[in-house]
């Protein structure tokens, strides 16, 4: 069986088995119908296969180990060997494999890749992740970024309760070469806890090789028409913390330290599931590709401060009062 997803222009096709596609497809659900009108999408083959992967194929040099793997290959391209799976893609072919008898590690690698080979796309057409919480709120858009575990889901799922928010990510918005704001809606990840306020209908469960069990919930929980438009105006940036304090509060960043900030968090990719192994190459065509991404992201970068007010939002323990403190924030457009 067979399912292609469309990413701004780019298609990619995935052979696999029907439990596996379902998986995917909820995962990308906002991408099964986004083909290009004149069909120029560019096309990405994956293959995933649920049997014994046969090691004595992996060729080349050893690169490195990542994420239990280890990395081998020449070029451009990649072999990566874990314990009970291979990963196999060609950059230059655009063809991937994945090979395992385990069906949650054979879906877990085939999500990865894709995001990975998606990531690497985008960067080269302008549009570029962003390790952040996106949405937009009374007609502005609102970027929440926070370390892995900060509580940017928990958030993003009190704030979501509110009708009148719009969703670009909750994990990676998109930030457009002008510096503008794009959505990349994918299946929101949570630690298991949230099941009574989700129907069961659009709950998975995920045990996820690196950080243990995941909820998955489906993005039609929330309905296409709540995902927003692309924002070429505007944005608030609240870089986000916990604190001790009883009562959330907001404080303005220095704008030197705020470019600074920005431009090390989009231009290193960072907390972005970028996928090492198979993103970092050594042709001449995959390194001139790198310098060419991270030029634009630190383009983008600059673009995204010069439109953007950059705060310190200072979260207490109590989510609903955090959520709706910061929405009045926005609603008021404060400088």
């Amino acid at each position: 069986m067979s399912l292609t997803l469309y990413f701004y222009g780019l298609a990619i096709h995935i052979n696999s088995t029907n439990v596996l596609l379902d998986k995917i497809s909820s995962d990308f659900s906002y991408f099964l119908k986004n083909r290009s009108v004149d069909g120029s999408d560019v096309f990405i083959h994956i293959e995933a296969l649920l049997e014994k992967p046969d090691f004595s194929v992996v060729k080349g040099f050893y690169f490195f180990s990542h994420f239990q793997g280890k990395v081998y290959g020449w070029r451009d391209v990649r072999y990566v060997r874990y314990k009970e799976s291979l990963v196999y893609f060609d950059s230059r072919q655009k063809i991937g494999k994945i090979i395992s008898e385990d069906v949650n590690l054979l879906y877990h690698y085939t999500y990865y890749m894709i995001i990975a080979k998606v990531g690497e796309f985008l960067d080269c057409m302008g549009l570029h992740r962003f390790h952040t919480l996106g949405i937009m709120f009374s007609g502005k858009t609102a970027m929440f970024a926070m370390p892995i575990n900060g509580g940017k889901t928990t958030l993003g799922w009190e704030i979501m309760k509110d009708k009148g928010v719009l969703l670009y990510s909750e994990d990676t918005p998109l930030i457009t070469c002008g510096g503008g704001v794009a959505p990349f809606p994918v299946r929101l990840s949570f630690r298991p806890g949230h099941q009574a306020q989700v129907p069961e209908k659009f709950i998975r469960y995920k045990c996820d090789p690196i950080f243990g069990e995941k909820m998955l919930v489906d993005i039609q929980y929330y309905g296409f028409n709540r995902i927003a438009m692309v924002n070429l105006g505007e944005s608030f940036i609240f870089l986000s913390s916990k604190s001790s304090q009883e009562i959330p509060s907001i404080k303005k960043v220095n704008p030197a330290y705020s470019l600074v900030l920005l431009a090390f968090l989009i231009v290193t990719g960072k907390d972005c599931p970028q996928r090492s192994e198979l993103f970092l190459r050594v042709s001449p065509r995959g390194l001139f590709m790198i310098c060419k991404i991270f030029w634009r992201r630190l383009k983008a970068s600059f673009l995204l401060w010069k439109k953007s007010k950059v705060y310190y939002f200072y979260m207490t323990s109590n989510i609903r009062k955090n959520a709706d403190f910061v929405k009045e924030y926005i609603a008021k457009g404060t400088s």
